[in-house]
C-alpha cells in the first residue's frame, strides 16, 4: 500500500494543517472488490477444472492451482484493506504537537502525539533516484519526467528519525515540508 495510500493537505490555516488520505485508494479498493466478485463467479463456473489442476501429477499445474487460489483470496483482502484503511495527521500550532491517527474499519489502531519540542529538523529525501527507461527517452525530447519517490521524516534527539509521510511528486513534498516548517518553526533539511 506504500505508494497508493498517500496523504494530501485537506485543510490549512495560520495555526494548523490537516492531512488526510485521498479518495483514490478507496476507489481502487472498490474496484478490487468488484473484480473479486467477477473472479468468484468465474471460479464457480470453472472450479471442477481448477481442482483437476490440483490433482494433476504435473508440477506446473499445481503451481497454477495455488496461484489461482491465492489470487482469489488476496484480491478481496487487498480491496478491503484499501477501502477501510485510513490515516490522518493534524499539525496544530496552538497545542504545539503533531497528532497521527491510523484507523481500520473506523476502529483506531494507532494514535500518536509528537510535541514540537522533540523535533529538531524536518528531513526530506529522495529515496528512489534510479534512472528509468522513460526518463532516458524523455531527456532526448526535452520532456520532464518526475524522478524518484520522496519521503518526509521528523528527526530529533529524543524522537530519533520518525517517518511522517511519502509522496511521488517533488512539489507536493516540498509544499508539505514548507507548511510543516512554518507551523513547527523547525528547519527543513534536504538529503
Amino acid at each position: 500500500m506504500g505508494i497508493v495510500v498517500t496523504l494530501h493537505i485537506a485543510g490549512l490555516d495560520d495555526n494548523s494543517m490537516y492531512l488526510k488520505r485521498s479518495r483514490f485508494p478507496k476507489a481502487m479498493g472498490g474496484m478490487l472488490l468488484g473484480i473479486s466478485c467477477v473472479f468468484f463467479l468465474m471460479y464457480q463456473a470453472a472450479k471442477v477444472y481448477i481442482f483437476s489442476l490440483f490433482h494433476s501429477p504435473v508440477f506446473m499445474d499445481k503451481v497454477l492451482f495455488f496461484s489461482i487460489i491465492i489470487s482469489l483470496i488476496s484480491f478481496p483482502l487487498l480491496g478491503i484493506i484499501l477501502l477501510f484503511y485510513d490515516k490522518k495527521i493534524v499539525v496544530d500550532k496552538s497545542f504545539g504537537e503533531i497528532y497521527i491517527q491510523i484507523k481500520f474499519m473506523f476502529i483506531p489502531l494507532k494514535s500518536e502525539r509528537i510535541p514540537f519540542s522533540q523535533i529538531d529538523e524536518i528531513v526530506v529525501e529522495n529515496i528512489c533516484k534510479g534512472k528509468t527507461l522513460a526518463m532516458l527517452r524523455a531527456r532526448g525530447h526535452g520532456k520532464e519526467i518526475r524522478a524518484g519517490h520522496w519521503l518526509i521524516s521528523l528527526r530529533g534527539k529524543e524522537l530519533g528519525k520518525k517517518y511522517f509521510d511519502r509522496y511521488p511528486k517533488k512539489d507536493e513534498i516540498f509544499l508539505c515540508a514548507e507548511n510543516l516548517s512554518r507551523l513547527t518553526s523547525k528547519k527543513v533539511v534536504v538529503n
